[in-house]
């Protein structure tokens, strides 16, 4: 009997049953599993950026980019960068009037098959606001999604043989984040920034780079997280060993992932090493503490998506106090003391909107009203930009083919919303806009970084767009705010 693509968990366990990733211990199946193979690639494939020569790894070295001295003209003195779970840009927004979504989706005709032959088109069904299960969205799954840039493999994620993947919200069932896109900018070339799942996912929020991490930690029955938990691990690349025959060939082997499966994977995964999931690597909080410029990263401790808990230095230093409950969030933004770049990131459950656990996105949706309407009616309001994304793709079928910058991604798109009296007026509804430049995760770093004169950290960050379609400084400002009130949310 052949099982599926990769170890299907348990639905509706737990929030810290459910987020254990499948990568880093499906290797350790292998033996045990008899795996189906998937058809051949064909002829070789293109990379889909394009480039000839594809880069090392991102091991975080300093770009050589002279940063641009702090703009004085430019009126946003405070960025809040807000970052939810596992929703992909056709999900939530794949049929918002105008932007590059989809209400129709490839699928693989036989996830059990030995031979893989593409499956018919089939149309994205109307989303619940609660969803039955998590979908698997580690770095196996979203290689095996994207398939090459067939973009069909959605269905042959852990958990998506229910045809869970495909399925997509509208106006009614997100109203305010609707709203938000009519007013104001909704990013539809917002990828996020690599193969693997939340925590390597959030260590590019801070940091442009996860020091090669590709997976979630292992274990889970220790209290304590990262830094504080010395019994988890994780994969890792080994970037600094990697040579660009190496990377060459990686990166062909993610582009030819579906050809033999698991083989392809057994293949990048020879490349993995283990690594405590408490490591040093410079963050911009790093960054912004030598300029002298406040933040803080409203996160509570111990959970999945705290990613200064695994940089030791944060950790165990004075730099620990700036990291914060969100709900300090709103009583440092009543009280007049917002810092010029705050990380915002939800607890758990339904602030969150990651799928399973009986997790409400009316719920979630009201959280961020909560927040956002906070900023709008305080004296912040002016000067501010707020980026709202999800930290991973989390299953659900998306078709824009990301492009491929080096070994750790790109991934498919995040729904991005980018708020500001400052953002480029255009044609939606309410006088927002479609920003169709190409952003990832490193892009908002790129932004603070251009906005306070900073060097970037990675080659991540010294390519991004520094979200430069969304803003128009020229502008009079639409100083006006758009405050929604929360809905009254159903069970189901």
């Amino acid at each position: 009997m052949r099982p599926g693509p990769i170890l299907r968990p348990v639905p509706n366990a737990r929030i810290r049953q459910r987020r254990q990733t499948f990568g880093a211990f499906m290797i350790a199946l292998l033996a045990m599993l008899t795996w189906q193979f998937w058809p051949s690639a064909g002829q070789e494939r293109p990379r889909r950026d394009g480039n000839s020569e594809p880069p090392l790894g991102q091991n975080g070295g300093n770009g050589t980019q002279t940063p641009p001295a702090g703009n004085a003209d430019n009126p946003i003195e405070h960025v809040i960068f807000l970052v939810k779970e596992n929703r992909s840009f056709d999900h939530y927004f794949g049929a918002y009037p105008g932007a590059d979504g989809a209400t129709q989706g490839g699928t693989i005709a036989d996830c059990n098959a030995s031979t893989f032959q593409d499956g018919p088109v089939v149309d994205l069904e109307p989303a619940p606001l609660v969803l039955p299960h998590d979908l698997g969205h580690a770095f196996a799954p979203g290689l095996y999604s994207i398939n090459g840039g067939k973009m069909n493999g959605f269905n042959c994620v852990p958990l998506g043989g229910d045809m869970m993947g495909y399925l997509q919200h509208s106006r009614d069932t997100l109203p305010a984040y609707w709203a938000y896109a009519d007013r104001f900018v909704l990013a539809d070339r917002f990828f996020t920034s690599m193969y693997g799942p939340t925590f390597p996912e959030h260590l590019y929020t801070v940091a442009a780079q996860s020091y090669g991490i590709v997976d979630n930690k292992t274990t889970t029955n220790v209290e304590g997280n990262y830094c504080n938990d010395d019994t988890e691990i994780t994969k890792r690349f080994a970037l600094e060993d990697l040579t660009r025959a190496d990377v060459r060939t990686i990166m062909q082997l993610e582009e030819d992932i579906t050809s033999e499966v698991p083989d392809q994977l057994i293949r990048i995964a020879s490349y993995w090493e283990d690594t405590r999931t408490c490591i040093d690597i410079e963050v911009l909080p790093d960054l912004l503490e030598k300029a002298g410029i406040s933040w803080k990263y409203y996160a509570r401790p111990d959970i999945w998506m705290n990613a200064l808990q695994a940089i030791q230095h944060v950790r165990f230093g004075p730099m620990w106090n700036k990291v914060e409950v969100p709900e300090n969030f709103l009583r440092d933004v009543r009280q007049g003391e917002l810092p010029a770049v705050s990380w915002l990131i939800p607890p758990e459950g339904n602030p969150n909107e990651h799928p399973g656990s009986n997790t409400n996105v009316c719920e979630g949706e009201n959280w961020t009203v909560e927040y956002v309407n906070a900023v709008m009616k305080s004296e912040f309001w002016e000067s501010t930009a707020i980026v709202i994304v999800w930290d991973d793709f989390g299953g659900f079928y998306d078709h824009f083919v990301p492009p491929h910058y080096d070994i750790m991604g790109l991934r498919p798109r995040t729904p991005a919303l980018i708020i500001s009296p400052w953002t480029v007026r255009g044609d939606n509804p309410d006088g927002g806009s479609i920003d169709s430049t190409e952003y990832e995760f490193s892009s908002v770093l790129r932004f603070i970084e251009n906005l306070h004169g900073l060097d970037p950290m990675t080659k991540r960050d010294r390519r991004a767009d520094p979200l430069s379609g969304a803003f128009d400084f020229d502008q009079e400002p639409r100083l006006d705010p758009l405050i929604l009130e929360p809905r009254d949310c159903p069970s189901d």
